[in-house]
């Protein structure tokens, strides 16, 4: 009998040894990492109520640091950015399959 996979594991296509994540379709485990959008300079492009939103969690952010909240724009439902077009610098330049991807995702035992 074939022992049954860790329950806190989280399985995600993966190429041959070339490379190991395919996508972020099915993760978005970096979003787990700051509760609040990381925005530098950038947040006065993004529209007046997303930037109202961040600043509004920044004034708590410390409680959802200790809470171990995820982003506020994280959506769990689809495991994506509910404001993708909007999201700060950082967060575009994060690489699908780089080596901070592949830290975050061992830390949280995705595979």
């Amino acid at each position: 009998m074939t022992p049954d996979p860790q329950p806190s594991q989280t399985h995600l296509p993966v190429l041959p040894e070339t490379q190991l994540a395919v996508s972020c379709e099915g993760c978005g485990i970096c979003c787990t990492e700051v509760p609040v959008p990381p925005y530098l300079d950038e947040i006065d492009f993004i529209p007046e109520e997303l930037q109202r939103q961040v600043y509004e969690a920044r004034l708590i952010e410390e409680q959802l640091i200790a809470d171990k909240r995820p982003c506020i724009w994280w959506d769990p439902a689809t495991k994506k950015c509910s404001h993708y077009e909007d999201r700060p610098n950082i967060c575009r330049e994060y690489e699908t399959g780089g080596e901070l991807c592949l830290e975050t995702r061992t830390k949280y035992r995705i595979v």
